[in-house]
């Protein structure tokens, strides 16, 4: 008789909807600051001008996809990884893209 150990991976990653829901976040983090420095450009032409070219240079998330995530030893953390789709200034591209997750207090966090 052969005796095949058999392990079970138990993985405390956060969940794919999580990732996503952070990924989401940080793209709406953004566009309000956009909107804002827009909102506070007033009658200022020159400002107007800048803030509406950046609004126009700034990314619009579409999707994210593929989502991966491997616990970084030592640490309360994740190296992830997802396919996220976005459009800038009319052009629609995919990269897959690196981040870490931190879990802080209970509650999950991207980090650099």
């Amino acid at each position: 008789m052969v005796f095949t150990p058999f392990f079970t991976a138990c993985s405390n990653a956060p969940p794919e909807n999580t990732v996503e829901g952070l990924i989401e976040a940080q793209y709406e983090q953004t566009t309000k600051i956009v909107e804002d420095a827009k909102a506070n450009a007033g009658n200022d032409k020159m400002a107007k001008a800048m803030s509406g070219m950046m609004e126009t240079m700034m990314p619009k998330l579409e999707r994210i996809e593929n989502i991966d995530c491997d616990a970084i030893e030592g640490e309360n953390a994740y190296l992830c990884s997802a396919d996220v789709t976005q459009t800038i200034a009319g052009n629609s591209q995919t990269n897959k893209t690196g981040f870490k997750v931190y879990l802080v207090n209970d509650e999950w966090v991207l980090g650099n």
